[in-house]
């Protein structure tokens, strides 16, 4: 019952990020003229493993197709609610794999609300199918280090992670960790979580190679190295908005300084780690860094994420989370390394709760700083009923066999049936 209420919670306030209303009634981005457009299209079924942008994105077209069983009113709704459950479980899923890592539970559900609610997470990235991959992405970073204890939940891991590697190539990054997972293999459940990576990865190399369609041209620009400073080691310490804005006010004087504190933090917390510490933070931070850079590149954003002097912004935000949320990962584990000795030195049975307390309030900060992303103007414009009202009349006088319908942001747009809007009759004013 505390997960389910855990989970239902979760949900809750990533609609409250964007707005309950704007989140419910309205449809961002891809998950319209993509997931639920293709899906209402083809008839249930018939879309899920259609490529997008050159690869398989299983989980968003799930996604679009649970909407369809709904009536059309609600399929915003739908849609929002399932990719914030989908985030929530990923959370979960954080929570369970990273407990052999993270002892403090503080730490650890700082780790969570983290995955949850990701300060580093523009207004394009919350309560929308086409993102939740990317959460998926850091969720199966950590199944990839779990032992589990029983067989069912490798099962439910190994699952979890196939579903991520069919949605996003993007588990191609932790290929070096499934290797290294691979040397010290002792079971059959590291199998079974092991294989299903290896499965879900190699599904989407045919899938690629016989896409003849590039979606982008990859671009390398120098903005990406500040760029990742900017958006991933600020972001990851202070949230978007509160690092933003101290960049935006002191500018390079304080970035320069931040990169070095967390340099000699991440030096420090290193040495004086155990072995298992100083391999995970070297993992995490390598795979961050090699995360941001490639897919900046690769998706010619590198520009676009740079932050100039006197101005920050969330664009292109998907690309920052997973690699913001290795980086914390890094910091926390570290830290818990250290706060039993922390704990032993001050001489007080609670000194290391209390420093873990300190810890996750500091970075929950940013988090809390960075909560609010609405934006009525861009996410909630037109809302879902009234182009509902207005496909219908059109349908309607014009007889055509589909009408095209606007949706969030200002510029995106679907083509509905006809037959699918006469079914929602009872909008008619």
């Amino acid at each position: 019952m505390l997960v389910v209420v855990l989970l239902v919670l979760a949900i809750a306030l990533q609609l409250l990020r964007v707005g309950i209303d704007e989140a419910l009634h309205s449809l961002w981005a891809e998950d319209g003229p993509i997931y639920l457009q293709e899906a209402l299209l083809r008839g249930f079924g018939h879309a899920v493993f259609m490529s997008y942008a050159g690869y398989l994105v299983i989980v968003p077209r799930l996604i679009g197709e649970a909407a369809t069983l709904v009536p059309l009113r609600y399929a915003p709704a739908a849609v929002t609610i399932l990719s914030g459950g989908i985030v929530a479980l990923s959370g979960f899923v954080v929570w369970c794999a990273s407990a052999a890592y993270i002892r403090n539970p503080y730490l650890r559900c700082t780790l969570v609300a983290l995955t949850v609610l990701t300060p580093v997470a523009g207004l394009e990235s919350v309560a929308s199918a086409a993102y939740v991959p990317w959460f998926m992405l850091f969720a199966t970073f950590w199944v990839l280090l779990w032992r589990p204890a029983t067989l069912g939940g490798a099962v439910l891991g190994s699952l979890f992670v196939l579903a991520t590697g069919l949605s996003t190539p993007g588990v191609w990054f932790f290929a070096p960790l499934a290797v290294l997972r691979a040397l010290v293999m002792r079971s059959r459940r590291d199998v079974l979580i092991l294989g299903s990576f290896a499965l879900g990865g190699l599904a989407q190399v045919p899938v690629l190679a016989l896409n003849s369609t590039q979606a982008v041209t990859p671009v390398w620009s120098s903005d990406i190295w500040p760029a990742y400073a900017q958006r991933v080691v600020d972001g990851a310490t202070f949230g978007e908005h509160l690092g933003g804005a101290a960049w935006a006010h002191l500018g390079w004087p304080f970035l320069i300084g931040l990169l070095v504190a967390v340099a000699v933090g991440l030096i420090i917390g290193v040495v004086y780690s155990n072995s298992a510490g100083r391999y995970f933070a070297v993992i995490a931070v390598s795979t961050s860094l090699v995360m941001f850079v490639v897919s900046a590149y690769q998706r010619a954003v590198g520009s676009q994420m740079f932050w100039p002097i006197g101005g920050h912004f969330g664009a292109a935000s998907r690309y920052t989370i997973a690699p913001a949320l290795l980086l914390v990962s890094a910091a926390l584990v570290l830290a818990d390394q250290h706060l039993e000795t922390v704990g032993t030195r001050l001489r007080v049975p609670w000194g290391a709760a209390a420093v873990g307390a300190a810890i996750s309030a500091f970075l929950l900060l940013g988090a809390a700083t960075s909560f609010d992303l609405s934006d009525s103007g861009v996410r909630g414009t037109p809302s879902w009923n009234n182009v509902l009202k207005d496909a219908e009349l059109a349908c309607a006088a014009e007889g055509l066999p589909e009408t095209a319908v606007p949706t969030s942001p200002p510029g995106f747009g679907m083509q509905l049936p006809c037959d699918e809007v006469a079914r929602e009759g009872s909008l008619r004013p």
